[in-house]
């Protein structure tokens, strides 16, 4: 018998009264059967604990004391915990006779399974939606992917204020393949036993490295590989760190997917469904599939695959660093022999602003790159500004690029730092190009100049700007954060499940 909330209490006693030979209950659950006269522990022969560390994580320790001193003194007990903190060290030498211990883990420092990989993407609050959703997209599986094209990712939620009959049947999809997405609370994922599990996404950073690892070993079970994506924001940079270190494990620091991986998971997801149309109902469309192809050739099929893909009108670009859409990073990279010192905020901003005005007036942040042997910077701007940028001479020895993927950064600075012209921790808007009055014109880089005029010239611009990690811009998606572009989201294949945890998007 299972004993849960939202069922009647009358209900329970009555089939309690009858005799069961299994119950299953949280021990809160157990100890109120118990005050109500209505459960008996004296001819117990079998005890079993599962999640043993995480009583003591939700105030369960008490409960789990009270009914071991109700039991019988011979009987078999198990004790099943992802972790061995002392308290159940304690509870094992306490109450458990002669006690077998079984370690899948051991001494090693490594928490998690073997089979698990971990990443780590740092995001921006407003970005977290639009990151999640391409995460999704470029988790591949081609191969089996069995997809039904909906408006959004099919997804069910999972969390404390739904009955135990819909978290039922949700648990039911999803271990069916009805759905391919679980977003559930940290809570309601507790206990859950799902096979095929391929990703867990950390949507908010676990409380410490134990959460972290319970979390985690949903996915990779039964000697099968999985992912686990951990979601942090610049401020949570050292919160990530201790819970390496807590794990034993270190995380691969990552780039969210850039959009022409999206673009090719996509197309190769619909490629994967087209595969399965029946060879009947292809029949019924030769004719006019041999027409369209002989009046328009391959693009016609290009066009039923950006269409099926959701991509109908062009993606827009978006920030390497944040994800918001309408933005670009762009890398400036400087050739040493051109210059003395060494390339920084202040520097790279004072450059833009003697290469194209506008470019520094819209800046975004600012980044130096981790290897310290290259003088490499990269930073956003808006991309009609991006194109101009990109468009104006600049001085020997330095190179503006737009790029696709982002080099190693350094580690964020302090949240005193600043960037650019618009560093207000208020979040307040950037001006765009039609709130100014006029802006200098381009700066030309003729014959005029020698090299030493030009390093002169990259060195100047004196705005007070410092390396920033620590704020983000207000978000201008709103509630559209789960569209890129206008594109409507394809449902992933039935083979590739996945668990967001927790939930704090709905």
């Amino acid at each position: 018998m299972r004993v849960y909330g939202g069922v009647s209490y009358i209900t329970q006693q009555s089939v309690l009264s009858r005799g069961v030979d299994v119950v299953v209950a949280t021990p809160s659950q157990i100890i109120d059967l118990i005050n109500g006269n209505s459960l008996k522990l004296g001819e117990v022969e079998f005890l079993v604990l599962d999640e043993a560390d995480q009583m003591l994580a939700i105030g369960f320790e008490e409960d789990v004391e009270v009914i071991l001193e109700k039991l019988p003194s011979q009987r078999q007990s198990m004790i099943f915990s992802a972790t061995m903190p002392g308290w159940v060290k304690k509870l094992a030498r306490k109450h458990l006779n002669n006690p077998l211990t079984i370690d899948l883990v051991g001494e090693q420092d490594e928490k998690l399974t073997e089979g698990i990989k971990i990443y780590a993407i740092s995001a921006t609050p407003t970005s977290k939606r639009t990151i999640l959703s391409d995460l999704i997209m470029t988790k591949r599986d081609a191969d089996e992917a069995s997809m039904a094209l909906t408006s959004i990712i099919a997804s069910k939620a999972l969390h404390g204020d739904i009955s135990q009959h819909q978290r039922e049947r949700t648990l039911n999809g999803f271990r069916q393949g009805k759905f391919t997405v679980l977003v559930a609370t940290d809570v309601a994922s507790r206990g859950l036993d799902i096979p095929n599990v391929d990703l867990v996404i950390h949507y908010e950073l676990p409380n410490d490295s134990e959460t972290f690892v319970h979390q985690s070993v949903h996915t990779g079970r039964a000697r099968k590989e999985g992912t686990a994506i951990l979601m942090y924001t610049s401020s949570q940079r050292r919160t990530v760190r201790s819970i390496e270190r807590g794990v034993g494990c270190t995380f691969e620091f990552t780039s969210p997917p850039a959009m022409h991986e999206v673009l090719e998971s996509s197309a190769e997801q619909v490629v994967a469904t087209l595969k399965a149309v029946h060879p009947e109902s292809v029949g019924f469309f030769t004719p006019t599939a041999q027409k369209l192809i002989e009046e328009q050739g391959v693009n016609v099929l290009a066009d039923a695959l950006a269409h099926l893909s959701g991509f109908s009108q062009p993606p827009t670009s978006r920030s390497l660093t944040n994800h918001e859409q309408g933005w670009v990073t762009l890398q400036l990279t400087r050739d040493p022999s051109y210059s003395r010192g060494f390339l920084s905020a202040r520097s790279v901003t004072g450059f833009l602003s003697d290469v194209y005005s506008l470019a520094a007036d819209e800046l975004g942040k600012i980044y130096l790159v981790a290897d310290e042997r290259v003088q490499v910077a990269v930073f956003d701007l808006p991309e009609e500004i991006a194109k101009e940028l990109l468009s104006q001479p600049t001085p020997p020895g330095n190179t503006i690029t737009r790029i696709s993927k982002l080099p190693a950064l350094q580690d964020d600075g302090p949240p005193s730092d600043f960037y650019g012209r618009f560093s207000s921790r208020d979040g307040s808007r950037r001006p765009s190009p039609r709130d100014r009055r006029g802006s200098r014109s381009p700066r030309s880089w003729g014959s005029g100049h020698d090299a030493d005029d030009d390093v002169g010239l990259f060195r100047r611009g004196g705005r007070g700007s410092r390396i920033e990690n620590s704020w983000s811009r207000p978000s201008r998606n709103n509630d559209n954060d789960w569209l890129i572009g206008g594109r409507r989201f394809s449902r992933p294949s039935l083979r590739d499940r996945y668990i967001f945890l927790p939930m704090q998007i709905l």
